[in-house]
């Protein structure tokens, strides 16, 4: 099918990875020709100062299924793609409202960055629940012309437990490293653990400064890390957590309790992790769920060594194929803070983590979702 105008819709627009693959996926998809709309919650955010400058903001700022409605009847794109559950609802109720009205040749499509039987385990006790939850959820992706998943892993999630089979899915890269990340890695560190220090500076002139990037919720478990990292051997060594969110409070307390200190800091959510993650002698990812962890590949384009839970079926991939490192048991206290003491004495080849991050870079990963969509059926469904 031609592919000449999409729409990318993230109605609650907020810090995380979605909006940031969202708005790098809009403006690669831009660089290749093709006109695109994004629809987001909000019309200011540092995410959307990166955009192309071709890519057209539509604020959603009232009730998304009218706003997304008379979108698509006025535009008329080839192409709606959403990355979260209520738009990916949202979007099917429109398509059965409108009816006839559906723009002919717009293809529904969304993007699953995280295994989504995540949702089913704070219920599984609960058995009418969770059928209830697998039901809704298979209801509305079988209305869909497409899928793209981050990993093998999601995919296979997705076909097991939620049952899609009749629906294309596709196993594509986010873009995430953007084609000016070099530059990004450049600008001034204001933290002053790492103000000092020369961006890509080698390993051992860095400071042992571990860094964790990501909203401060419970699928983080910044919590474990806390307590792992006050088991390590240096020190001198010290955690900056970036990110914003509600577990900020209990976290601060728990620091305390372990008697971190100054040796803790949370500084709060950053646009660009870039100046920290090229200054940082490790980054560390603590999640119990991820569908892959865009940070973690932000990292290893810069070279900067990575310890990690085996949280995701992607990661799993991306380590094992490429010889990265292993990966610690999720929640195990112990297993992180040795991984930790370990990551922060060796010297990996930087080049070989520079070079694992390249298929995630904005180009290659907007033409392979381009060509994705291009492949969809003739006819919506």
């Amino acid at each position: 099918m031609e592919v000449r105008r999409i729409a990318l819709m993230v109605s609650d627009f907020e810090d995380g990875g979605v909006e940031r693959n969202f708005t790098h996926l809009a403006s690669g998809l831009a660089r290749l020709g093709v006109q695109i709309w994004l629809l987001a919650g909000r019309a200011r955010h540092p995410y959307l100062e990166d955009l192309d400058a071709s890519v057209a903001v539509i604020p959603v700022t009232g009730a998304r299924e009218p706003a997304l409605g008379d979108f698509l009847t006025r535009e008329r794109p080839d192409l709606l793609l959403t990355g979260k559950l209520a738009d990916d609802f949202a979007a099917v109720r429109v398509k059965s409202d409108l009816g006839s009205g559906w723009p002919a040749q717009t293809r529904l499509v969304t993007a699953v960055g995280t295994l989504l039987s995540g949702r089913l385990d704070a219920q599984r006790w609960n058995l009418l629940k969770t059928w209830r939850e697998v039901r809704r959820i298979r209801d509305c992706y079988e209305r869909l012309d497409g899928i793209t998943a981050i990993s093998a892993g999601v995919a296979e999630d997705l076909r097991q437990v939620f049952g899609i089979q009749g629906v294309p899915i596709g196993v594509l890269n986010n873009p995430i490293v953007p084609e000016g990340y070099r530059k990004l890695a450049q600008a001034p560190c204001p933290h002053p653990c790492l103000a000092g220090v020369t961006p890509d500076a080698p390993l051992d002139e860095r400071p042992p400064v571990v860094l964790a990037v990501g909203g401060l919720r419970k699928v983080k478990d910044f919590a474990t890390l806390l307590r792992a990292f006050a088991r390590v051997q240096d020190s001198e060594a010290r955690l900056l957590i970036l990110g914003e969110g509600k577990e900020r409070g209990h976290l601060t307390r728990l620091g305390r309790r372990l008697g971190l200190g100054d040796r803790l800091d949370l500084p709060g959510f950053v646009p660009s992790p870039y100046p920290y993650l090229a200054r940082s002698r490790l980054l560390v990812l603590s999640s119990v769920r991820e569908g892959l962890g865009n940070v973690v590949v932000e990292a290893l384009a810069v070279g900067t060594p990575v310890v990690a839970t085996d949280c995701s079926a992607g990661l799993r991939a991306l380590f094992g194929e490429r010889g990265l490192g292993s990966l610690v048991p999720v929640r195990d206290v112990s297993a992180l803070a040795r991984a930790i003491d370990q990551g922060l004495s060796q010297r990996p080849d930087r080049a070989a983590l520079m070079a694992a991050a390249e298929p995630y870079g904005l180009l290659p990963a907007a033409e392979a979702h381009l060509d994705f969509f291009r492949r969809l059926g003739a006819a919506p469904r």
